[in-house]
């Protein structure tokens, strides 16, 4: 979050002289002294004019208003730093909201709905059994199917389970929508 303070010398008399000033507030985005009468505080020390703190990536002015993310000294919009940085379907690569339910695979998330077999799509659910195999999700008919071949000394990628059927991954499209936490 942006916290707007009023530039120390414009507090004038209504200013708490019981504090000890601070020195002088230099932006980080532009290495200049801040002389505007507002300056731009970012996290707990960071502090920018009004003009220089934008995304970095689509160049959006940040202020009160808007979520202000910092990442490698640099600033984002709640947008940019969700599609950059944000935790994405192991699946469908699509980020997540925080209002979705999800479901893990060792480090790999995935939305409800593409938690899905990687052979036979059938949709996993939560107390299902299933491997995951070179990132791929089986279900217990088929990781079983996977073994049988493997102690036949057939190859083992899930690809070549069935012999009759090639490994399909459904494509599923997402509409993307922002979603504001409070």
């Amino acid at each position: 979050m942006v916290d707007i303070l009023p530039h120390p010398s414009f507090l004038g008399d209504m200013g708490d002289h019981s504090k000890k000033k601070s020195g002088i507030a230099m932006c980080v985005g532009c290495g200049s002294q801040i002389h505007d009468q507002y300056i731009l505080r970012v996290s707990p020390d960071l502090e920018w004019h009004a003009a220089c703190l934008k995304c970095a990536e689509c160049s959006q002015y940040l202020d009160e208003t808007c979520t202000c993310f910092v990442r490698d000294g640099k600033t984002y919009c709640r947008r940019d730093y969700v599609r950059l940085f944000g935790i994405k379907c192991a699946k469908c690569n699509t980020g997540f909201c925080s209002s979705d339910l999800v479901m893990r695979a060792r480090d790999n998330v995935y939305h409800m709905e593409c938690f899905r077999c990687s052979v036979c799509s059938r949709h996993l659910l939560p107390g299902d059994e299933f491997s995951l195999r070179e990132e791929e999700l089986l279900c217990r008919v088929d990781h079983g199917l996977l073994m049988e071949r493997a102690s036949a000394g057939s190859p083992i990628s899930p690809g070549n389970i069935h012999s009759n059927r090639p490994l399909h991954i459904p494509a599923y499209k997402y509409s993307v929508r922002l979603c504001v936490t409070a």
